[in-house]
């Protein structure tokens, strides 16, 4: 049941920027860009926790 909880959570702004050592500003302007793909609740950016592994593993691939 853990599994299905950490499934359906999503991840705030200031969550992601802190996980990836950046500022919100960033995120949002990676947002802009298509970079990371936000889902909009309101006017809140929230991340799926598979789209923010998915951005580090993009960035792992460029650097390697």
């Amino acid at each position: 049941m853990a599994n299905d909880n950490e499934a359906l959570r999503l991840m705030n702004l200031q969550e992601v920027a802190t996980l990836l050592h950046v500022s919100p500003h960033t995120i949002r302007m990676w947002t802009r860009t298509g970079r990371i793909t936000p889902t909009r609740i309101c006017r809140r950016l929230l991340f799926k926790p598979d789209e923010v592994h998915r951005l580090i593993a993009s960035a792992t691939l460029r650097e390697g």
